[in-house]
């Protein structure tokens, strides 16, 4: 063993290059991986153990204001829950604050604390009059408001003045930038800051065990049986929240962990081939080992050994490296359920990584090596050098009918002259050149997808209306302005549809709706009253399909729908409706539009328009330019994958140098006969180069269509998990140059890839490799 230890050590220090190789590839490899186990075996954790610190709700249900709160109050009892929470008297409050318009669910509660629901307060603390309000936290570092600000509520027609008092953690709502938010005011407080047709009641509720989403469905069931009809106007489950709180975590580790499996693929493929190459220059070497005593064992030992020293060397590394590059996600994570962030690691796992990472690499270090085990002693001695492979002579040929230079013709031919080993430095090229494909392409598509939602290009400026200011007066304003193209108003109702137990979320438009920029996947958008759009998620949940109809019930009153399309839309992870205003009967109550999206006249001042309209009414309507930028988490995704292509793009590199280097190593006597006859150093880096380049074109050919089809399977994967189908124009976020472009850019690495082992081969020194062969 000693002997095999120090024969191992020494092919080492003669083969740096190739150990820096093997160092590179499976510290990236492994980081990578590291980091998707990680955060996949913390992602759970912070929100569950949060949830149960905080006892929240499994089971939250809003109640219409016109429902008895004694009543309410005794309904813990007839769904089994083992503790409640209210019923809270609530309000949808709007108030002002830095020239900007909120607007916040706002409970009364006299107490953070309690069986169900506590709240965590993070800063400050609660109220204790009827002046001062709570906020969240997520919601205050998100709109940058601070604890001693006073707002100025404008829902109410005496614009009460109120301070942030405290900052609290609220385990039972998501995060500000992928959800509404609640604040919190004293019970007293609460007549002062609503209205009748705004005011509603919560209760919160928390069984024994976790329920099931079948069980809470259940409950919210047997809720409505006990109860008059309508009563109940909507509800969420933890298990909605939860995953609110980790799609972010969840979809990160799921782009990490597809992409590891990548990395490691390059890996082997980068192990397999530098073994190979050992083994095949090195058969008067094996067979002297063997004519002095070293068994196939050894012998195979030896080889593997000189991959498994810097591979154990990379893992050592990239385990701790990979979990610190995983904390700042935990952390973020952790900021926002309000727990002191922890820095998480698992020595078990850390071991798992560290053997499952050596025992892939010495698998793939070992096949190879076989060949050199079971090679007999005579043979190897006598060959000198292995056999030679093909000689790629078709390619030649083909190179030389295209009359291409001379160096080229013979680098073409050199590219495939050992198939193996170019058939496993594809496969580090391909992964290589589909990784940046999903990296460049999905983005694009997530930008798509935001300008949708927010109207990009479509609309400029938006206006929120307070209760307390017409609808027509907005309208006179707006339609007074020279600028003003075009205006859109939106309500929103909730509206009960069979087959799905809570009423659904309604977008009604008044105005062109159809050209605000929504994007609609199958069908058309409305175009008279009664026809709807809706997302994927909704449209399975009613189990409905384009050209259906059905009865939509608002407050009592019937609705005749027919569903005309398909919408791609996030909120509320994919379930909304989307109609005309004309579809509400006449007589529904307190049903106004109270936000307007207006579109400008090309070339006209956006700014300039938003103070002018603002100035008319400052605290009765809210004019903001329209805010099209990408949201937090779409922002870590798109930072990942960056990171990912950037991992794979140097293991693909580090592919395309260990292979070339081989090849120049392996064909040295060709070489220096080459520059015996009259071939120039030029001549000879030429043909190097032009070997990695035919490699990497036909890396490119293979990759360009496989990393579509992962950034076609990647947004069907992202848009399912919110609720939707992907939209067509998704896809095709690529123009033909870009799908030539980006090959000849992986063409282009290649060749400078190519450059180092080039010129080594060009300074060889003729008379010493003639005269030692």
């Amino acid at each position: 063993m000693t002997a095999i230890l120090v024969k191992a050590l020494a092919d080492l220090r003669r083969r740096r290059v190739q150990a820096a190789v093997i160092f590179l590839t499976v510290l990236l490899s492994i980081a990578t991986g590291t980091m998707a186990l990680t955060l996949m075996s913390q992602t759970h954790d912070p929100y569950q153990a949060a949830f149960d610190a905080q006892k929240g709700a499994h089971l939250q249900v809003t109640f219409n204001g016109s429902a008895d709160p004694q009543l309410l109050a005794t309904t813990p009892a007839s769904i089994g829950a083992t503790s409640a929470g209210g019923p809270y008297p609530a309000t949808t409050l709007e108030f002002k604050h830095g020239g900007q318009t909120f607007f916040v669910e706002t409970f009364g509660r006299d107490n953070p604390g309690g069986d169900v629901e506590m709240l965590k307060i993070t800063s400050g603390r609660w109220a204790r009059s009827n002046d001062e309000i709570v906020l969240t936290r997520s919601f205050s570092e998100l709109n940058k408001l601070l604890i001693g600000d006073h707002i100025k509520v404008v829902s109410v027609p005496t614009a009460p003045t109120l301070t942030v008092v405290g900052e609290v953690v609220d385990i039972d709502e998501g995060s500000a930038d992928l959800s509404s938010q609640h604040a919190w005011v004293l019970q007293g407080a609460e007549p002062a800051l609503t209205t009748p047709e705004l005011s509603y009641y919560l209760m919160v509720y928390r069984f024994q065990t976790d329920p099931s989403s079948a069980q809470l469905q259940g409950d919210v069931d047997r809720l409505r049986a006990s109860l008059p009809p309508g009563s109940i106007s909507g509800s969420v489950n933890y298990l909605l929240i939860g995953s609110i709180f980790n799609i972010t975590n969840q979809i990160v580790t799921g782009v990490l962990g597809a992409f590891s499996v990548f990395a490691l693929a390059a890996t082997v493929a980068t192990v397999a081939t530098l073994v190979t190459g050992i083994v095949i220059s090195a058969y008067r070497e094996i067979g002297i080992m063997k004519a002095v005593g070293f068994t196939p064992a050894g012998v195979v030992g030896v080889f593997a050994l000189q991959i498994i020293i810097p591979a154990l060397a990379a893992c050592l590394v990239g385990i701790p490296a990979g979990t610190l590059l995983s904390q700042p996600l935990l952390a973020n994570s952790s900021h926002a359920l309000g727990l002191a962030y922890m820095p998480s690691f698992s020595v078990p796992l850390d071991l798992l990584l560290l053997a499952g990472g050596l025992l892939v690499v010495s698998v793939a270090a070992t096949m190879p090596a076989l060949r050199a085990g079971l090679l007999k002693p005579i043979t190897a001695i006598t060959s000198a050098t292995a056999p030679r492979g093909a000689s790629g002579r078709r390619l030649r040929r083909l190179a030389a009918r295209l009359r291409l230079p001379r160096p080229i013709v013979l680098g073409v031919g050199d590219a495939f002259a050992r198939p193996l080993r170019a058939t496993l430095t594809l496969v580090t090229v391909v992964l290589a050149i589909a990784t940046v494909v999903v990296a460049i392409g999905l983005p694009r598509s997530f930008a798509l997808i935001n300008n949708s939602g927010t109207g990009a290009g479509h609309y400029q400026v938006v206006v929120n209306r307070s209760n307390a200011y017409p609808d027509a007066e907005v309208m006179r304003i707006l339609n007074a302005q020279p600028e003003t193209a075009r205006v859109v108003a939106i309500d929103g109702e909730n509206i009960a549809v069979p087959g799905v137990a809570d009423p659904v979320n309604s977008r009604l438009f008044r105005g062109e709706a159809s050209r605000l920029g929504y994007l609609v996947i199958a069908g058309r958008w409305f175009a008279a009253p009664g026809e709807v759009l809706a997302p994927r998620a909704l449209l399975n949940d009613a189990h409905l399909k384009i050209g259906d109809t059905f009865i939509g019930n608002l407050r009592g009153r019937a609705l005749q729908l027919r569903l005309v399309g398909e919408v791609y839309d996030i909120n509320n992870l994919g379930h909304e409706l989307f109609m005309d205003y004309a579809t509400l009967p006449a007589d529904v109550p307190n049903s106004t539009p109270g936000r307007y999206l207006v579109t400008l006249r090309t070339g006209s001042d956006v700014e300039a328009y938003v103070q002018r309209v603002a100035a008319v009414e400052p605290d009765l309507i809210d004019v903001q330019a329209n805010d099209t930028s990408i949201i937090g988490p779409v922002k870590i995704i798109d930072s990942v994958l960056l990171a990912i292509a950037a991992v794979l793009v140097l293991i693909g590199i580090g592919g395309v140098f260990n292979t070339l280097l081989l090849n120049t190593r392996e064909r040295l006597h060709d070489t220096a006969t080459l520059k015996a006859v009259g071939m120039s150093p030029r001549q000879v880096v030429v043909m190097v180069t032009a070997s990695a380049a035919l490699l990497a074109l036909v890396a490119g050919v293979i990759a360009m269509p496989v990393g579509l089809f992962l950034h076609h399977v990647l947004n069907d994967v992202i848009s399912t998990s919110a609720g939707n189908d992907t939209p067509p124009s998704v896809y095709g976020v690529f123009n033909p140059v870009e799908l030539v472009a980006i090959p000849l850019l992986g063409l282009a690495v290649a060749v400078l890839a190519a450059l180092i082992p080039g010129r080594w081969a060009a300074r060889t020194n003729v008379v010493e490799v003639l005269h030692a062969e």
